[in-house]
């Protein structure tokens, strides 16, 4: 297998000026608009993303070594941050996620490090697209139930994925812990002592 660092072709819909742009925009300024302007820069830098997914999966699939782990890395945060509907959270924190997931995948697609031959295409689209449970790190798989989730984070005010609903170790320690909680004050009641 001969390797070759050539730029990868794009897609001639890939403006990569005006997507580095989008997100300096959003990633440079610390006060982002507010309205309808932010409704604008949020579909916009959605659909900058939305472009470059395929871009980075096609070329993933011919990365090597540690590229490749962070491509797939990157791809998964994209998939994850796409399904999420960017009204149901804080839409300026969904903004900056998303902001964040175009400015690593058009890195990965300018300097994606030396390439070979396509290699595990099929496994890497498994991967991209599956869910992970943020309590348990688990794959979240079809028919399980799930929630979209913030998870405590100190670089941020959270990160938003997945958790199962059922079948989760760390879910039902969750809820073991809340009906001890509730249990509690009902089998000692205030002001009485216990036998």
């Amino acid at each position: 297998m001969t390797v070759e660092a050539l730029a990868p072709s794009h897609s001639p819909q890939l403006d990569a000026q005006t997507i580095r742009a989008a997100y300096t925009g959003i990633l440079g300024t610390p006060d982002l608009p507010t309205g309808q302007q932010l409704d604008e820069t949020c579909e916009q830098i959605t659909g900058h993303v939305g472009l470059l997914v395929p871009e980075v999966t096609a070329i993933t699939a011919r990365m090597r070594s540690s590229m490749r782990v962070v491509a797939v890395h990157c791809l998964v945060r994209a998939h994850q941050a796409l399904a999420i509907d960017p009204g149901a959270g804080k839409r300026e924190r969904y903004v900056y996620e998303v902001a964040t997931c175009a400015r690593a995948l058009l890195t990965l697609l300018e300097h994606p490090g030396p390439l070979g031959e396509p290699t595990g295409a099929d496994e890497i689209e498994q991967i991209v697209r599956r869910k992970i449970c943020g309590g348990c790190s688990g794959s979240i798989e079809d028919g399980e139930g799930f929630e979209e989730a913030v998870f405590a984070s100190e670089a941020s005010g959270g990160t938003r994925g997945y958790r199962h609903t059922d079948s989760c170790p760390a879910v039902a320690n969750e809820r073991r812990g809340l009906l001890a909680i509730v249990k509690a004050p009902a089998e000692h009641p205030a002001g009485g002592a216990s036998p």
